[in-house]
């Protein structure tokens, strides 16, 4: 079940946490859809971007979720420490794509937490400093095809991102320079 990781607090008579609830939940809630759709474009961009090296060649499911999950686990915490609401943010996320019997992670351990999550996804990178492979080969696939998978797949990273930082209320300088670089990094062609 669902944790909903958000907090309610006041905020100058206003309940700062209800708005920011409810956009999590919508988020939340609209992210099976929006991975769904990516899939299959997912699969044939894949499949066209690595040609005859098939190897490199993932599960495209695998591929977006690692992705997704790795780059919200460097927002979640710059001491290391992962706290119960962004844990939440993350086990809610998993539960959504992948059913109610999915493993709940429990380490906050940021170290420990970001292994398992290798191990799960099979993610081979992950990095605020590149685009992500999911919207890497997306990209190639737009141009080629005249679609715009790669902005859905960006607007999915920055939604998560968005949510995982507001998780602990606390927005850090460092959170907001990565942020801030990392949008640039998906906004770039």
């Amino acid at each position: 079940m669902l944790k909903f990781g958000i907090p309610t607090i006041q905020v100058e008579g206003k309940e700062k946490g209800v708005h920011m609830k409810e956009e999590y939940l919508s988020i939340i809630r609209s992210l099976k859809d929006n991975v769904d759709e990516l899939i299959a474009p997912l699969d044939i961009a894949q499949a066209e971007f690595y040609g005859e090296n098939i190897e490199r060649v993932q599960n495209s499911l695998d591929l977006i979720m690692g992705e997704l999950l790795m780059v919200i686990l460097i927002f979640s915490s710059g001491d290391g420490v992962v706290l119960d609401r962004e844990l939440d943010v993350i086990n809610d996320m998993r539960e959504v794509v992948h059913g109610h019997g999915v493993t709940q992670l429990t380490s906050h351990d940021n170290i420990e937490l970001g292994e398992k999550i290798l191990n799960l996804y099979s993610v081979r990178r992950y990095s605020v400093d590149v685009l992500p492979v999911s919207v890497q080969v997306l990209q190639e696939y737009d141009k080629k095809h005249n679609t715009s998978y790669r902005a859905k797949a960006r607007e999915l990273f920055v939604q998560f991102i968005d949510a995982m930082v507001a998780a602990d209320n606390n927005e850090h300088h460092v959170e907001t320079v990565l942020l801030g670089h990392f949008k640039e990094i998906l906004n770039s062609s």
